[in-house]
């Protein structure tokens, strides 16, 4: 009985222990289920909810024994569907890709049209022969000294502007005050090759067919410069963008591109009308005249914004020198196209070329090698009209932004080169309308001190320039007395100069510039 009652009690135990390693792994289990449910719940909720059978991964790679890719080639272009996940859609996918364009449109060709030609008699021959010699001489003769201007150039252009005029045997005319272009009167005024002010333009007719692959090849221009253009805005891309020699000899080229001045007729004047051309569709060769003035628009404002970082001197002639041809050209062209705001903005934006040019030529002046460059840029004659442009627009009042930025560009020529200061002291109201801008400056100073004034004026208040314009207006001066055969242009302004020296409201840097500016002039 006791060993009864024994097996009995482990038996108890037994069981005990059982139900305890039960109860321990129903906790366990217990506690596992509750961690899944958690865990399942968290990723379900940042799961992204499936939006189609193609968002399961890992993707399976299946392996073909047909390693040829088949020719698909001629689907290009064409709307592809296919069902698209939210995954897709993350990772930047669309439904189409239609706007992914592969090539251009094809480009017909056209077989050019052949003439038969017939044998020449000898004597037609011969005769031909003889015309073409002849010919060939007159061009050789006439290129050797023929003159090319406009007539702009023939009306304004100072006496000893051509090179041309320092080898001619009646050099004492042209000192007595002739014009250069004169001095042959009696022989080469022929060789005179004078050009229209007005460049070639497109002609807008009534009909004007344009193919496919033009429209696109346009469009797709005008976008990749709309790209560059709204770029070249954003702060710090000019310091990149001014260091890429593809970009800066594309703009280059745009800026002249197809901008071409016919020659003048040289017919009699006759009240007699000319036949018009009773064409009425374009030409085929010339359907890019629209894209190429926006093209022309957006590289003068690429130019524009990117020239304050752009240092010409590391690139070779064949990129900086279109650019500065380009610049002084469109500087001083005398045509309504580089004086007339762009079609393209708005009616009360007086934005033109010429004012693209002066801001990009103003930023292009401030580094020394930039200077060099544009004072060694040919010919003279270009660089004495751009100089009286710039005093015509330090003389303008209307103006003031035109106004400052020819003053920028004015003074740092002066200070280039003594020649250049020559040549800017000799143009007519240069050295007055240097004045006067200091004078503006320190009326307006004055105006300001007194609250009075302030108080009861009705129009706006005007700012007067800055010290830093004043300063450099004073070392325009500066650097044209210092040249001793400018004293005597300097006689009638020194009571102008010795009043503003002496002016209260004036900047001690820019009075003290004056003061030196007194001294050279007053030295015999």
């Amino acid at each position: 009985e006791e060993e009864e009652e024994e097996e009995d009690e482990e038996d108890e135990e037994e069981e005990d222990e059982e139900d305890e390693k039960e109860a321990e792994e129903m906790e366990d289990q217990a506690s596992v289920d509750s961690d899944n449910d958690t865990s399942n719940s968290d990723m379900s909720q940042n799961k992204p909810k499936q939006a189609s059978k193609f968002d399961k991964l890992p993707i399976k790679i299946v392996e073909k024994d047909d390693l040829f890719v088949v020719d698909r080639s001629d689907k290009l272009g064409r709307v592809q569907e296919f069902n698209s996940g939210l995954l897709h859609w993350q990772i930047g996918g669309g439904d189409i890709t239609e706007h992914i364009q592969m090539h251009f449109e094809t480009k017909p060709i056209i077989p050019p049209r052949t003439r038969a030609c017939f044998p020449s008699s000898p004597r037609k021959e011969r005769k031909r022969k003889d015309t073409e010699g002849n010919d060939a001489c007159l061009i050789e003769k006439h290129s050797e000294k023929s003159i090319t201007a406009t007539i702009d150039d023939v009306l304004s252009a100072r006496p000893g502007a051509l090179p041309e005029d320092s080898n001619s045997r009646l050099s004492s005319e042209v000192e007595a005050g002739k014009f250069p272009f004169v001095i042959h009167q009696g022989k080469s005024h022929k060789n005179i090759k004078l050009l229209e002010d007005e460049p070639k333009s497109h002609d807008e007719l009534p009909l004007c067919t344009v193919a496919d692959w033009q429209d696109s090849l346009a469009k797709r221009c005008i976008c990749v410069s709309n790209i560059i253009r709204s770029l070249s805005f954003v702060p710090g891309n000019d310091v990149e963008m001014s260091k890429h020699p593809g970009l800066v000899l594309i703009l280059g080229k745009l800026i002249l591109l197809h901008h071409e001045h016919p020659e003048r007729k040289r017919a009699p004047q006759t009240y007699e009308k000319e036949e018009e051309d009773k064409g009425v569709a374009c030409s085929k060769d010339e359907w890019w005249w629209d894209c190429l003035e926006i093209l022309r628009e957006n590289a003068l404002v690429t130019l524009a914004n990117i020239s304050g970082q752009l240092d010409l001197s590391v690139y070779p002639e064949s990129i900086c020198l279109p650019i500065l041809d380009g610049l002084l050209h469109w500087m001083v062209c005398p045509s309504a196209e580089s004086q007339d705001p762009f079609p393209t903005v708005g009616p009360n934006i007086a934005l033109s070329p010429q004012r693209l040019v002066l801001e990009t030529l103003c930023k292009l002046s401030i580094q020394d090698s930039n200077v060099d460059l544009i004072l060694a840029t040919p010919p003279f004659s270009r660089q004495e009209k751009l100089y009286a442009t710039m005093v015509r627009y330090v003389g303008d009042r209307k103006t003031p932004v035109c106004r400052e930025m020819a003053m920028v560009l004015l003074s740092n020529l002066a200070q280039g080169d003594t020649v250049a200061a020559r040549a800017i002291a000799v143009q007519k109201g240069s050295i007055g309308n240097l004045i006067s801008f200091l004078e503006d400056g320190v009326t307006m100073a004055q105006f300001q001190q007194n609250q009075h004034n302030v108080i009861h004026m009705q129009l706006p208040p005007l700012e007067p320039p800055s010290v830093d314009m004043m300063c450099r207006a004073a070392r325009a001066l500066l650097a044209m007395a210092k040249v001793e055969e400018n004293h005597s242009e300097f006689l009638l302004h020194e009571g102008r100069l010795l009043d503003i020296s002496i002016s209260t409201v004036l900047n001690s840097a820019v009075a003290s510039v004056i003061c030196d500016v007194l001294f050279h002039i007053g030295e015999l």
